[in-house]
């Protein structure tokens, strides 16, 4: 399990499969990026055909005509020149393969947050991409009703990344105690705004600067650092009086942000033809998802607006949220699970 430290690595690990049909022959190749193969049992990373036959065996299902399908024969772990491991599995089916249902518990028994990014090809053309999703523990089925031609895959992805973006921001706690820090101390619906608006365009530039590859940071760096965002933001609106040019504030470190918020793409088999599609569906999820946290936290603030109580709670929301970020700082940076030590 992740700690929560890691708050841009709470989705998990990421594989990719690519599948090709052919008559009765459904060819299954898995993508296994360095992070998740040092998570793999010692015996099923040696490449062991029998162990990882078992292992298929028993996470993994394929049917067409809700028959299921035998597999065949597997090839040994091939190693890449980028440090990946390619897995081939050969399932061979009763009938010809009109239909496709992929059962996948693959990968869930040592990281419960692993996504698998699946993709259907023609068997003359593995680039080409028929049909695609992703497999999470919650949503363990791909289905494909014609193999041939897949569906609409452009609405696929612009689905999939759309939710995927959702699911990171909701899931990233300092993403949301950072925006929620931020905008406690707005006093009119237009500082909120600015403050929301800076910080959006920032994290969206990165994020496209960062995901096309033309920046790039390592997470050990990235990482401390939004945490320190979230302190710095915190305990300013403690000792702080004046928050005019907050939405300065919230604008640099929100390309801070936008650094983190491309860590989970990082392991993502993305085309150039699947790139625009994919980073904008992603980025409108994650700003659904932000609209949804400060829609929330702005009607709680008008509902407490003229309580006499309302500033000593936001500064000791503060402290708290400054206390929590001071605690993800130096685990971040140190490595560490401070919370297990104490």
């Amino acid at each position: 399990m992740l700690s929560t430290a890691a708050g841009h690595e709470s989705i998990g690990s990421v594989s990719n499969v690519i599948i090709t049909v052919q008559g009765q022959t459904v060819n299954y190749y898995l993508n296994i990026p360095p992070a998740l193969f040092s998570l793999m049992d010692e015996m099923l990373a040696a490449g062991d055909p029998v162990m990882l036959r078992e292992y298929f065996s028993m996470t993994l299902t394929m049917s067409t005509w809700d028959v299921p399908c035998e597999l065949n024969k597997m090839y040994p772990i091939a190693p890449q020149s980028s440090g990946n491991r390619i897995i081939h599995a050969i399932y061979q089916c009763q009938k010809e393969v009109k239909d496709l249902t992929i059962t996948s518990n693959l990968f869930f028994d040592i990281d419960d947050k692993h996504m698998q990014f699946i993709k259907l090809a023609p068997p003359q053309n593995p680039r080409q991409v028929l049909k695609e999703g992703i497999l999470t523990l919650g949503k363990q089925v791909f289905h494909i009703a014609d193999v041939k031609t897949g569906g609409s895959v452009l609405m696929q992805r612009a689905y999939r990344f759309f939710i995927l973006g959702i699911e990171h921001i909701l899931t990233g706690y300092d993403h949301i105690l950072f925006i929620l820090s931020a905008i406690l101390v707005a006093v009119r619906f237009i500082e909120t705004l600015k403050m929301v608006t800076s910080f959006t365009v920032a994290h969206s530039i990165t994020l496209i600067l960062a995901f096309s590859g033309i920046i790039s940071l390592p997470s050990r760096i990235v990482e401390p650092f939004i945490a320190f965002t979230i302190v710095y933001v915190a305990f300013e609106n403690v000792f702080m009086k004046n928050f005019r040019r907050r939405w300065m504030i919230t604008s640099v470190f929100g390309l801070i942000h936008g650094l983190g918020f491309v860590g989970v793409l990082k392991e993502i088999t993305v085309s150039r033809q699947e790139l625009l599609t994919s980073l904008f569906s992603f980025n409108i999820g994650i700003e659904a998802g932000q609209l949804l946290i400060v829609g929330t936290c702005v009607l709680f603030l008008y509902y407490i607006r003229n309580r006499s109580w309302r500033p000593i709670l936001i500064r000791w929301l503060s402290i708290c949220i400054g206390i929590l970020g001071l605690v993800w700082f130096f685990e971040r940076a140190l490595a560490v699970d401070l919370i297990r030590i104490f």
